[in-house]
């Protein structure tokens, strides 16, 4: 199931007597998608690397609120974002894309049926990395991806058994190249995608990302059967406020540019031009692999208790530039199994299953055929 970040005004909007439906199954959102005509330029973070600790307040100038409700931000636990009433999802989002590299985000999810917390990476061409929490499963993380806003199957989806998502602060990473996605927890590798594994790379994501962040109500009474199923039941209100909490996001932009330019309408990561802030109109180029565990690291800890930095851009960094890649996915990817987390929970790696409906753990499904 994808993650329902959509904007105050959703694409559901545009889908007349089916709004409801959309709303819950055609989560994403684009203003202009690039595989179907010339669009405007993305802006890009212009520096290697932005952080965030929402433990002291909002960023305004990076990040714009685009849900129903609003997010709180307090000292011991950051950004707050709470679903008080039927039709709230309370969203911000990036005020600019990066084009490969990190996102670190310092968080815990919200407890509740049918509510579903969301970290989301997401391109004006609807390639899409996820992190998605169901209210129900206090012990289990699901991950997922698309290509081209590709939905004609829903086998993608991944979930991992892990310690508590709900009471304890985890550091929930995606590392994101040219040829592979990883995705950690707490510094421990539990999933990973390679570029010929996603259809060949027809749906590997590639094209520049926005950062989401988000909650809502996948247990919606108004939603079809299956979201509410896959949700874990029909949300209950009244037993509400649901809260998920966001400490501090940690962002790498592997090429940090003014902007970026789609080329042409094949939505290929070589298809993406950009302007560099101090050396002008470059090439792309597929950057090098980041070292496993370089950010990340840190096990589970209680929420509010582990300070960090204030936060913000980071400009004392090297200066730009393009790289070949080097790595494989046999010589990047390794196994988690086993690995113990905060309270000695092991965290072990995903299992592949599809998530649009309720299912047993299996084993994985082989990716659809075009």
């Amino acid at each position: 199931m994808r993650c329902s970040l959509s904007p105050s005004w959703p694409r559901s909007l545009l889908l007349g007597a089916v709004a409801l439906c959309a709303l819950a199954t055609a989560q994403t959102y684009t203003s202009c998608n690039p595989t179907a005509k010339r669009c405007p330029p993305d802006v890009g973070l212009p520096v290697p690397k932005y952080s965030i600790d929402f433990r002291n307040g909002p960023d305004n100038n990076h990040w714009s609120s685009v849900g129903t409700g609003s997010v709180t931000y307090t000292p011991n636990f950051g950004a707050a974002f709470t679903i008080n009433k039927q039709g709230d999802s309370p969203t911000i989002e990036t005020a600019w894309y990066f084009f490969f590299g990190r996102a670190e985000v310092h968080m815990r999810a919200a407890s509740g049926t049918g509510i579903v917390s969301c970290v989301v990476l997401e391109s004006d061409d609807l390639d899409e990395i996820d992190w998605e929490w169901i209210g129900g499963e206090r012990k289990e993380v699901q991950t997922n991806y698309f290509g081209k806003g590709n939905t004609t199957t829903w086998d993608r989806g991944g979930k991992t058994a892990m310690g508590d998502t709900q009471g304890l602060i985890h550091n929930y990473t995606i590392d994101w190249t040219p040829s592979l996605v990883t995705w950690y927890i707490d510094g421990a590798i539990v999933r990973t995608l390679a570029y010929q594994d996603a259809l060949g790379g027809r749906n590997f994501p590639q094209t520049p990302m926005r950062l989401k962040l988000g909650i809502w109500a996948g247990g919606d009474s108004n939603n079809p059967n299956g979201t509410i199923d896959w949700a874990g039941g029909v949300t209950n209100y009244t037993q509400g406020p649901f809260t998920m909490y966001v400490e501090s996001v940690s962002v790498t932009n592997l090429n940090p540019a003014a902007n970026y330019f789609y080329s042409d309408l094949s939505g290929s990561w070589k298809s993406i031009s950009m302007t560099n802030v101090t050396t002008g109109p470059v090439p792309s180029q597929p950057p090098k692999p980041m070292p496993v565990g370089e950010n990340g690291g840190g096990q589970g800890h209680e929420k509010g208790t582990d300070k960090r930095d204030k936060g913000g851009i980071t400009t004392d960094e090297e200066p730009f530039v393009t790289h070949d890649v080097t790595e494989t996915a046999s010589g990047v990817a390794s196994s988690a199994t086993g690995f113990v987390g905060h309270g000695g929970n092991p965290i072990t790696t995903t299992t592949m299953v599809s998530t649009d409906r309720p299912t047993e753990p299996a084993n994985i499904i082989p990716e659809e055929v075009a």
